[in-house]
């Protein structure tokens, strides 16, 4: 890396990086990353933030991560088209499929360029899921009210909310697929402009004021906790395969972190280099290699027909042609677009249900921003990156909306811990990932292809990559005094309501019933959502029970790491937050619009220094 641009921040970084784009400090580190000071092995990322890795690397870990998300992506937009009361066999379904990989390819490239500018992968929100399946309970919503003539209406609650014969079901308009599908493009798209509305004025970047590391580890850890319910779904139709997925990811970064592959290279070989060092294959891709190879092994018993070709038994979902007719009814190319299901309309309860959801999305989207944060061994994002992030999303929920996919997108867990897992935090890749499913939406036949993974391949993958993600949580209370009482109570209480009130609520629906529906599809959102539960408890908490700033972590927090040996060599490889937030044409464009730095999602004026990177394999975008 070359020098920096200002005096001020040369001072500020005088050794952090040399011409070779490696720190000084991690030159004392010897070939196994092993410290030669202390002798203490320091772990860091293979591609930080703005490094470009190769080529192949970078599909590669792009790959990666789209596989970990098209089973959502599948899921996701398949209970839309049930609340749509489409057919089994409708060709909604696969547009619906492929408008929502377009949409998280193209909300992932902005987030990543645009937004928080961390690698944060914008999948489809199961936030929105409950006030989907609440519509249902609406007559005008429901898939059996014309058929039956004379029905019950049940809500979830099993408490009978209209009794209908003949003369009343004939006078009541049951709203059609593309009415319906309209109503929820409206109604989003309204929805979104809330949370636009928060971002650009910066009220969430205000809030992180009173955000510390006792509010950090209890969000972030509950994001992976609250997700337990997905890996056992899928892993249900074969739990051998799916432990044997988990091992063999436990292996590849455990024990086979550090074996190298001999490949070959285009790079031209100096005299200098020395001995050929090979690629890391099982320290970058494990979650890869562990689908390919469970798949593989899924394909075999399917051949043999040790799995069963009966649709109604449990482990027919372990065959790989179990989602066969999904290839054969989406067609070779569709081009998903803005009004590609007519005007869109509007409705009062659907709006109120996805602002809910956009609240609790929002909330978990915070926390994925500080875990990226870690997970890319940078510093926290300040406001503005926040601010910027939270207001990509609106603008992505804006596009769903206008797109007609029936729901917005949101950071996924899952793939931030896959940054932890496979050491690989370039932002370049992530970019890949979202033009990966720009293709895969472009070409039908191919992205249904991949999304007919054996379910029980990717439940076992998601084991250790959402343990992963409990414990970058759970690593932001080094700051915190433990052997405080305030402290322990705090997150005691902040963990367990977090999993114990939602999981109440699911074991007994009827315990919230406030007479309106959309009422209670909103309290059930708030209160069954562990993260914003458990943040806001936590956040309540931390802010009102009298606590030293050095007990609660916040001294440490706010000015940074310590300054013993191993917390120095680690902090030195880390990119300056000035690069990973801003972009290299901030000051030029200040000189010219001086307003724009006091946007609350812009970088203030004296943050806007950045370095010249002359480093082969470093670049910033």
């Amino acid at each position: 890396m070359g020098p920096l641009e200002d005096r001020e921040t040369q001072e500020e970084y005088p050794t952090r990086f040399s011409n070779d784009g490696i720190s000084d400090e991690d030159k004392a580190l010897n070939e196994d990353g092993e410290s030669d000071r202390s002798g203490t092995e320091v772990e860091k990322l293979q591609y930080n933030l703005i490094q470009i890795p190769p080529v192949p690397l970078i599909i590669s870990a792009a790959l990666q991560h789209v596989l970990l998300s098209l089973t959502s992506c599948l899921a996701t937009s398949f209970i839309v088209a049930d609340v749509l009361c489409a057919a089994a066999d409708s060709p909604l379904r696969t547009r619906l499929f492929s408008s929502t990989l377009f949409m998280c390819g193209i909300c992932t490239i902005l987030q990543t360029l645009l937004g928080v500018r961390l690698p944060v992968y914008q999948g489809p929100s199961s936030s929105f899921l409950s006030a989907l399946l609440a519509m249902q309970n609406n007559v005008e919503w429901s898939c059996d009210h014309v058929t039956k003539g004379v029905s019950n209406t049940y809500n979830e609650n099993n408490v009978t909310i209209s009794h209908f014969n003949m003369t009343e079901a004939s006078s009541i308009h049951v709203f059609s697929e593309t009415e319906k599908l309209q109503m929820l493009s409206g109604s989003l798209m309204a929805a979104s402009l809330v949370e636009i509305l928060i971002g650009s004025t910066g009220l969430v970047g205000a809030m992180l004021r009173y955000i510390g590391p006792m509010t950090v580890a209890p969000t972030i850890s509950l994001i992976g906790l609250s997700l337990y319910k997905i890996p056992i779904i899928y892993s249900r139709p074969s739990w051998e395969i799916a432990i044997s997925a988990a091992v063999m990811v436990l292996v590849f970064t455990l024990f086979l972190n550090n074996v190298e592959i001999p490949l070959p290279s285009c790079q031209r070989k100096t005299p200098k280099e020395g001995k050929k060092r090979g690629f890391r294959l099982f320290g970058l891709l494990p979650i890869l290699l562990s689908i390919l190879l469970t798949w593989i092994i899924c394909a075999v018993l399917t051949v043999t027909n040790v799995f069963p070709d009966d649709p109604g038994s449990v482990r027919y979902m372990a065959r790989t042609d179990a989602k066969s007719s999904l290839i054969h009814l989406t067609p070779w190319f569709i081009f998903p677009y803005p009004g590609q299901f007519g005007m869109p309309g509007f409705s009062v309860a659907v709006f109120i249900g996805f602002c809910a959801s956009f609240l609790a999305s929002l909330v978990e989207s915070v926390g994925d921003y500080f875990a990226a944060s870690k997970a890319c061994e940078v510093d926290t994002p300040p406001n503005h990156a926040v601010n910027r992030g939270i207001l990509m999303e609106g603008l992505g929920g804006l596009l769903s909306g206008a797109t007609g996919v029936g729901h917005a997108t949101t950071s996924f867990s899952g793939n931030i811990a896959a940054i932890s897992v496979s050491k690989t935090g370039s932002r370049h890749v992530m970019v890949c990932a979202g033009i990966l499913l720009l293709i895969f939406a472009f070409l039908g036949k191919f992205g249904a292809g991949l999304a007919s993974i054996p379910n029980p391949a990717l439940g076992g993958v998601l084991i250790p990559t959402l343990g992963m993600l409990v414990s970058l949580g759970l690593s932001t209370l080094r700051y915190v005094n433990l052997t405080s009482s305030r402290n322990l109570t705090i997150l005691g209480t902040a963990m367990f309501v977090g999993i114990f009130l939602p999981e109440w609520i699911n074991l007994h629906p009827d315990i919230i019933n406030t007479g309106n529906t959309e009422g209670n599809a909103i309290l059930k959102v708030i209160f069954g959502t562990p993260m914003f539960l458990g943040g806001m408890i936590a956040v309540i908490l931390d802010n009102t029970v009298k606590g030293s700033l050095e007990d609660r972590g916040i001294a440490k927090w706010r000015s940074g790491p310590d300054s013993s040996p191993r917390e120095e060599e680690t902090v030195s490889n880390k990119v300056p937050s000035s690069v990973a937030y801003s972009w290299n044409c901030i000051p030029s464009l200040y000189n010219k619009l001086h307003f724009l730095s006091y946007l609350p999602f812009m970088p203030p004026s004296n943050e806007t220094h950045v370095l010249t990177y002359s480093s082969e394999k470093d670049n910033i975008i």
